[in-house]
């Protein structure tokens, strides 16, 4: 049945279409499907039979699609789009950027004039140039033109020299601009296609944790300050601030840190730094006290990173999807075209995809600590390679329910209500999911009202903590019904789309098993000859999974679990753009301007504030050190390890001054 809440099939078959268009940076064909969507979206909203009951769907292709739009001059697309979002009050938000759409249309044709009549001219002077007060939109826009190939951009002190794709451009200049290397070749020896071994949930044990949203309804913020550094909850003795000098001040440019055996990576992704002059990016290692070494230039550009907490070296993925494998003195160690694969190729053909859609389709890469074999997955599909390009499994998910929107019922909570729940249910963490399924059971008996008349809103009270700890309802517990009432909203695309994509991978902490992630909110774990053993469900798409020697960390947009093999030990909200380090005996949770610490099995130390946008964060030592632009605070003497119910209490040395 129709569901008038949601447009119709059509409009998100021309949604695919034009999100696969606009990664490929085809923005033609993206313009054209935004454009086309257009009146599919004004049937919806002219149904009747949908008054009052839309849902508040994001629609790219009256934001982004009006911007490919005017990048193509469609000035007729913008003026339908604009009589759409005027004639309904479900689309008032959409109606400035809108009118702003136009604005971008002229300024296109005013930058690509303005470059045409000066080649070379500084990015630092377009807003001066065109007499346009906003300069970060100019500076979108200019991105938008390179990504689509007609201007290009050569690095030219802190700006950028604009020229025309067809413009001559002087030999200095163009040395300052990456243009990617022959492709490697394959370093595979058996050149036929092998088949993956199908995952069967029913044959694995399955582990449901407490299922985390795509997003909280409340953001998850940490409190602001007015000091260089803050304590706010007193997990520290001191704070010991120093001024960094202006030669040892973190670049921005390296923006992604990941750690690792003896220190950490930081890598520079966008060409931003004078170490990736002519290259597409820079790679720099900090040693455990955080010294920083001198940045070595990337030979592709860092479209997926891999780096294994317990290894050395790193493995990236190019956007053109080689593989390079980098040792731990940064020196190449070998490379292979994973485009090449024989598995890509049949599974482009199973699923029926574009060629120009081949840098969305391969998604992770990972590799072991030893960097002696190495996994790459292709939308469904996982394989496992050694490094001297012998095959040693692959593995395919099954495809994936249609995309479930949840409305209403009692799935999802926040750390607190999952504590809560616990306590409903008389639990505590560590725990597993079979205590909670024999405890629930143990409580309906104890509680049901056929039983024990009276206490309804004690089984309801069960029921909905059951639900928050498992995401399962009380009737597959139990089979004995309950729970708050809820439905669903069904979302089918085509083949592809319904393939349970894989979106995150790692090694386990001693490289013997992979973990896999899924888009289902699934985290696989295989061994070492490719048979799935564990699957961890989340409930939404992990981003992030690392494994030490010790514990497993997955991480949503929204939530980090912490296990110790099926036992849930610990449970944090977090926020979409955190960043997870696992280092020197803590768990660190980086934000914009604060660091949430955590003992390595995830229980909470204390939070460090900053006034300024943190650059770096790490563990020297016991201290944790947060350094922004000009200042590095170090959080030393941590008072005390929080111990959990049945430990004992454990105080940590201070470190003296």
């Amino acid at each position: 049945m129709a569901d008038p809440s949601l447009p119709g099939q059509l409009y998100f078959a021309q949604l695919e279409r034009f999100t696969s268009s606009v990664s490929a940076k085809d923005y033609v064909t993206a313009a054209a499907a935004a454009r086309a969507s257009l009146p599919l979206l004004r049937d919806w909203l002219k149904d009747p039979q949908g008054d009052g009951k839309r849902l508040d769907i994001r629609i790219p292709a009256l934001s982004q699609g009006g911007t490919t739009m005017a990048i193509v001059g469609d000035r007729d697309g913008l003026c339908e789009l604009r009589d759409l979002v005027q004639s309904f009050d479900h689309l008032q938000a959409y109606r400035t950027e809108a009118e702003e759409h136009f604005v971008d249309l002229d300024l296109f044709d005013r930058l690509r004039e303005a470059i045409r009549a000066s080649p070379g001219i500084l990015q630092s002077r377009i807003k001066t140039v065109l007499g346009v007060d906003d300069g970060r939109r100019a500076s979108r826009l200019i991105s938008y033109l390179e990504k689509s190939g007609e201007v290009r951009r050569a690095k030219s002190g802190k700006t950028y020299e604009l020229y025309l794709a067809d413009a001559e451009m002087p030999k200095a200049s163009a040395a300052t601009i990456y243009n990617e290397p022959a492709r490697p070749g394959s370093h595979r020896r058996d050149r036929s296609a092998g088949r993956p071994h199908e995952l069967d949930p029913k044959r694995v044990n399955i582990v449901p944790l407490p299922p985390s949203p795509n997003a909280w309804e409340r953001p998850v913020e940490l409190p602001a300050t007015e000091e260089a550094f803050a304590d706010p909850q007193g997990g520290w003795s001191e704070i010991v601030v120093k001024t960094i000098e202006k030669s040892d001040r973190p670049d921005p440019a390296f923006r992604k840190h990941y750690s690792t055996r003896g220190g950490a990576l930081s890598f520079d992704d966008l060409a931003k730094s004078e170490a990736s002059l002519g290259a597409p990016g820079a790679v720099m290692f900090s040693d455990a006290s955080g010294r920083p070494g001198t940045p070595v230039p990337l030979h592709r550009d860092a479209y997926h990173i891999s780096v294994h907490p317990e290894g050395e070296g790193f493995a990236l993925r190019s956007k053109s999807g080689v593989m390079t494998v980098y040792r731990g003195d940064l020196a190449i160690d070998f490379e292979t075209d994973l485009e090449a694969a024989p598995e890509v190729a049949a599974n482009r053909e199973r699923l029926g995809l574009a060629e120009s859609e081949a840098h969305r389709a391969l998604r992770c890469i990972a590799l072991t600590p030893d960097r002696n074999r190495y996994l790459f997955t292709h939308v469904d599909e996982a394989w496992c390679f050694n490094r001297e390009g012998e095959r040693l499994w692959g593995l395919r998910m099954p495809a994936k329910e249609p995309t479930r929107i949840r409305v209403g019922g009692s799935s999802f909570g926040t750390a607190a209500e999952i504590d809560q729940a616990l306590q409903v249910m008389g639990l505590q963490m560590p725990v597993t999911p079979d205590e909670i399924r024999k405890r629930y059971r143990q409580l309906v008996r104890e509680l049901h009202p056929d039983v024990s008349p009276g206490n309804e809103e004690r089984m309801k009270a069960v029921n909905v903590a059951s639900e928050r700890l498992t995401g399962l309802d009380p009737e597959q517990l139990d089979g004995s019904g309950g729970g708050e009432a809820g439905f669903e909203i069904v979302i089918s695309f085509g083949p592809a789309a319904e393939a349970d994509w894989i979106y995150a991978a790692a090694f386990s902490g001693t490289g013997e098993t992979a973990l896999l992630g899924t888009y289902a909110g699934r985290v696989v774990r295989v061994d070492r000859s490719g048979s799935p053993t564990t699957i961890y469900d989340v409930g939404s798409v992990p981003v992030r999974i690392v494994e030490t020697e010790s514990f497993l960390y997955v991480m949503t947009t929204t939530r980090l679990y912490v296990l110790d093999g099926d036992r849930l030990i610990a449970l944090h909200d977090c926020s979409p753009k955190c960043d997870l380090l696992v280092s020197g005996g803590m768990v660190l949770l980086v934000e914009g301007k604060g660091v949430r610490v955590f003992t390595e099995d995830g229980r909470p130390l204390g939070i460090a504030l900053t006034k300024a946008p943190i650059r770096r964060a790490y563990v020297d030592n016991g201290d944790v050190v947060v350094e922004t632009r000009t200042q590095r605070g170090s959080f030393r003497g941590i008072r005390a390890v929080p111990k959990r119910p049945g430990d004992p209490f454990q105080a940590i040395p201070m470190r003296p001054s």
